[in-house]
């Protein structure tokens, strides 16, 4: 029996999985279409079927990227204990994702691809904000949080924190983001209305 030709779907699925690999191995600025299309053992000219240029291929696995961390703070967020125990999962079950696809997030932050990370961030507000949101409607009942509009607050938040800690522009040293991470967890406590340090306490907890 010859061997099954990919359908769409599973071709322009080779050629993500290819740049993923690549691009984890040496960063997305030192991968070339040649060696994507090779990794996915295609031809060249069935790349450009799927992707113009490897920075829409980029903004594709970017928005992937997004729905991994939307979808891991879910399933993270209905874990056991109360909603801020729940909450501080989700948070980190989001960190770790982004540090897992640590070149995509290198790849945003170089200046020609600001465009790319801002969608990526807006792309991020919509998605993660309502599953955050739905975690601390709950609290809000049992008591932990206490806050008029948690959709709008954690909307705000989102995007702040990814204008301050993300795509480069302040270029903070490892010491100075690590400070301003700290000082950002301590704002969405108070503004999500719980008991102070109860975040925090919890986010340690969870390394």
């Amino acid at each position: 029996m010859p061997p099954r030709r990919a359908s769409h779907p599973d071709r322009a699925g080779e050629i993500i999985a290819s740049a993923a690999r690549l691009f984890r191995e040496k960063g997305v600025r030192a991968v070339s279409i040649d060696e994507i299309v090779q990794g996915a053992g295609i031809a060249k000219g069935t790349f450009y079927l799927y992707f113009k240029t490897k920075d829409e291929l980029l903004a594709k696995l970017a928005g992937a990227v997004v729905l991994q961390i939307a979808q891991a703070a879910e399933l993270a967020g209905r874990g056991q204990g109360t909603a801020l125990d729940r909450f501080a999962a989700a948070v980190v079950a989001m960190q770790h994702v982004d540090r897992a696809e640590q070149y995509l997030v290198d790849a945003l932050n170089h200046p020609e691809n600001s465009a790319l990370h801002d969608l990526a961030n807006i792309a991020l507000v919509r998605q993660v904000a309502p599953v955050l949101a739905a975690i601390v409607e709950q609290g809000k009942i049992e008591g932990v949080f206490d806050v008029e509009d948690e959709l709008a607050t954690l909307e705000f938040l989102l995007a702040g924190q990814a204008a301050l800690l993300g795509g480069g522009r302040f270029n903070w040293s490892p010491e100075e983001h690590a400070v301003r991470l700290r000082a950002t967890m301590i704002i969405v406590e108070r503004a999500l209305g719980a008991p102070k340090g109860a975040l925090l306490q919890r986010l340690a907890s969870l390394g």
